[in-house]
């Protein structure tokens, strides 16, 4: 078990020397770590999770009969869904804040369904992008003075720093739906997310099938099941939200 603490250089040596390990599996967690092992190693089986959309990360060509030696698992959560409950929580919003990293292609995916949706809801929106972890408060504060809520993809920088955007949400009274249940409890108000732990042990299955014998590229890359929702107390007292009365 190796953690490149999101540091680039970190994550091209830790992957390079699991290839070196000749391993029966390995298994990344997340876009970067996921690029990066698929960079240093073409031939052990692979397995990711916590991927939005592995084929614009570029880890496989097709979800049903994997590429690259590379399968695993997706968090895509319900785009849509979860700009329909920050409409639902906060029905005077009128301007949209979307806060993400734009080297990640899963939170340039997600934004772009984000931008659809809010569209469609009749709303506009204000888009602002960070690069890393330092550039979090600033922005968001700025992003905050221009929109009436703010919506968050699974992006890895935000969730890294999701205890400043809380901070600001907090300050300057604007609330934030991040994609993830782990961002909720970090500072958001409330989202419809998956539960990573049972993600984490569908992963787990499929990499039992892999050391059994089975081939990555019969195992096509599997999608969340278990949608549910995440409430922040703390958050949805102080933008008076009754969890009792959200529309699951």
């Amino acid at each position: 078990y190796v953690n490149a603490q999101n540091d680039q250089a970190n994550l091209k040596s830790m992957s390079e020397k699991l290839a070196k390990d000749k391993n029966t599996l390995n298994l990344a967690i997340a876009t970067p770590a996921a690029q990066a092992l698929l960079q240093a190693d073409k031939d052990t089986p692979k397995l990711f999770t916590a991927i939005t959309d592995p084929v614009s990360a570029g880890l496989t060509t097709s979800l049903t009969k994997p590429s690259s030696n590379f399968t695993g698992t997706s968090d895509m959560v319900p785009v849509a869904g979860q700009i329909k409950l920050l409409r639902q929580l906060f029905p005077k919003a009128r301007k949209v804040g979307l806060l993400y990293n734009a080297a990640e292609p899963n939170s340039v995916y997600a934004i772009k369904l984000a931008k659809a949706a809010i569209k469609q809801q009749g709303l506009q929106f204000v888009a602002k992008t960070v690069a890393t972890t330092a550039d979090v408060q600033q922005t968001t504060t700025a992003l905050a003075s221009q929109v009436d809520a703010i919506y968050i993809p699974a992006d890895n920088v935000l969730t890294a720093a999701m205890a400043t955007v809380g901070k600001v949400s907090e300050e300057k009274k604007v609330p934030v739906i991040p994609a993830t249940g782990p961002m909720v409890k970090l500072g958001g108000v409330a989202t419809n997310g998956i539960d990573f732990t049972k993600l984490g042990a569908r992963t787990a299955q499929m990499a039992v099938k892999i050391i059994k014998g089975q081939k990555v590229a019969d195992l096509p890359v599997e999608t969340p099941k278990d949608i549910s929702l995440v409430v922040n107390s703390k958050f949805a007292k102080l933008f008076n939200v009754d969890p009792a009365k959200i529309v699951k």
